[in-house]
């Protein structure tokens, strides 16, 4: 068991990144478990990654540094769940089956008993624990709460009106009519149509003419 001077000094460096009030629990965690935990730079594809220990090496578990600090916590249980869920059933279980949900649920319960988040943060964390998703990206309601703590506040989809063009991982689009959560989009270069959610992040984008 880590000491309380180390736990301490770990939570010290956690602060820059993790909610007041929630860092000695997230280091405590990483010590006990032996994690090689790191922050990285924004990854397109990924706001977290576990891997599980292999070759003499222990947990890995990497966090997006340009996440805020409501997300960037969100994103580490939602990593330490995938070491606890790996501790108990190894490789027999789906990786966002039922177990992970579950462990998930268990990780995250004492930092909601500590009242330490926002309350939107909260209920929004409260219902997403009712039916877990992959990720609190596939959960509408918790990623737009979480992303209202951004430094930059999000273009979303929606935020542009029909006809206006938009860049999306490095492609120009055209903006379309409305389907459900989606929007009928059309990529410039190729004319291709594509159906594209409301909440995706996108860079608004004008020709150089006008």
């Amino acid at each position: 068991m880590s000491s309380p001077e180390k736990i301490q000094q770990f939570a010290t460096t956690l602060r820059r990144f993790l909610p007041a009030g929630s860092e000695e629990y997230v280091a405590e965690y990483l010590l006990e478990k032996v994690v090689h935990f790191t922050v990285t730079k924004e990854r397109k594809t990924k706001y977290g990654d576990y891997r599980h220990p292999h070759a003499g090496k222990p947990h890995q578990i990497s966090i997006n540094g340009n996440l805020n600090k409501y997300a960037f916590l969100v994103t580490t249980i939602h990593e330490l769940a995938h070491l606890t869920a790996f501790e108990k059933y190894r490789h027999t279980v789906s990786a966002h089956g039922d177990e992970w949900k579950r462990e998930f649920q268990l990780v995250f319960k004492p930092l909601l008993d500590k009242e330490i988040l926002p309350i939107d943060v909260t209920l929004a964390l409260n219902n997403y624990l009712r039916n877990i998703k992959a990720t609190s990206c596939g959960d509408e309601a918790l990623y737009r709460v979480l992303r209202r703590y951004d430094k930059r506040p999000a273009v979303f989809l929606e935020h542009l009106v029909l006809g206006d063009k938009f860049k999306l991982n490095d492609r120009i689009f055209v903006k379309g009519k409305k389907l459900r959560k989606r929007y009928e989009c059309v990529a410039v270069d190729t004319h291709e149509k594509y159906h594209v959610l409301g909440i995706a992040e996108v860079e608004a984008y004008k020709d150089e003419e006008e």
